[in-house]
Formats: structure tokens, sequence, C-alpha cells
């Protein structure tokens, strides 16, 4: 699968281009929507960028500028985008949604955890963790699904905010990335499930004093 990516000033970005490096995977174009945060993990993205040969590595300052983000995307020649930008950012745009396969992976099983901080709800309400990688609609978490795995819960429960949920989305994107020919997207059962919002901290206490 021929692919270029959108990533963002966070750890979540830097997960997914070492995994690309990792695993021999060159993205065409690398779109880096860099907002000034997080100025040491911006500069690791960088650095992580130059390493692969001959790839353009294009950045776009200010969130406000995401209207020409979307229209320099809509120029790439890639068909297929991994998304890993700011929440909200870009991806409202529907003439991009329309015109490329914006790929991104959400942790939790859709369309049944919609939303944010799915894997607490998903943990409190069936003591299971999914991922669920999806070619982005215009609605929450919407669109035709490519990849859905379960996970087993990580050895520390604390770390499930950063590196394993690093680690469950990159996994299913280097997954899909590999087998994009071989999958056929599906459309998500039902719509009706109402999203989930961010958890409440005696929620992730809860979790973190059960599992």
């Amino acid at each position: 699968m021929k692919f270029s990516i959108i990533i963002s000033n966070t750890s979540r970005s830097l997960s997914y281009l070492k995994g690309l490096k990792k695993n021999n995977l060159t993205p065409n174009e690398i779109f880096h929507i860099d907002n000034g945060s997080n100025i040491k993990i911006s500069k690791q993205l960088k650095k992580v960028g130059l390493t692969f040969n001959k790839v353009k590595m294009r950045c776009f300052k200010l969130p406000s500028l995401k209207k020409r983000v979307a229209k320099n995307i809509l120029k790439s020649k890639t068909k297929n985008i991994i998304y890993s930008g700011y929440p909200g950012e870009i991806i409202k745009d529907q003439i991009l949604l329309k015109n490329k396969n914006i790929i991104h992976s959400h942790p939790g099983k859709l369309p049944m955890f919609k939303g944010s901080t799915t894997i607490y709800y998903s943990l409190l309400k069936s003591g299971k963790i999914f991922c669920s990688t999806i070619i982005l609609g215009k609605n929450l978490d919407s669109g035709r699904l490519l990849f859905l795995k379960k996970y087993k819960l990580p050895k520390n429960i604390k770390l499930i905010d950063e590196s394993y949920d690093n680690y469950i989305r990159t996994n299913n994107i280097i997954y899909v990335i590999k087998n994009f020919n071989k999958i056929g997207p599906k459309k998500q059962k039902s719509n009706k499930f109402s999203p989930y919002y961010v958890a409440h901290p005696i929620l992730r206490s809860i979790v973190f004093n059960n599992f």
C-alpha cells in the first residue's frame, strides 16, 4: 500500500514514525502540523522523519493553517493518508474526506465505543480492550472498518494513556499498511451508539484499582 502520513507534536505520531521505520515502511510524504507545543517531541519527529530517504517532509505551523494543510494534502497523488493529527483538525474537511482515505486508529471497539478515552469505558463495561482502524467518515469515529483487534491488558495499567495506547494504535496501523490490498473495508453495523467523553478521574481510579 502506498501511503502518506499526517503527524503532530504528540508521542503517538512519534510512535507511528518509529513503527514505520522499524518495519521498513516508507511514506510518500510526511505532513507535519506544528502548533508550537511539545518542542522536544517536535525535534524528535523531524529527526526520525529525516531518516526516511528522499521523503518530503512538509511542516505547517499553527492550527489556523488547517485549510492550507488540507489543500496541500488534496494535491498529493497519494490516496491513502495515515492520520495522527490533532483532534478535530483537518478531518472535518468534507472535500478531503471524500477524495482521500484518511486512515485512523481508535482505541475502542467500533461502533460500540466511540469518542474519548474509550479504553477506560471498555474495561469498566467488558474488561476488554480493542483497537479499531477505520477510513474516517463525516461523523465521529464513523467510516469503513479496516481492522479490529483485541489486545491483552498492559502489565502496568497506569501506562494505558501513553505507551500502551500508542502501542495498540501503531500496531493496527502497521497491520493495515501491510495488508491493505487484502482487506475489504466494512461498514460499521450501526450508528445508534452514543459517544463517550473524557473519563472522570474517579473512573480512572476505579480502572487502576481493579485491573
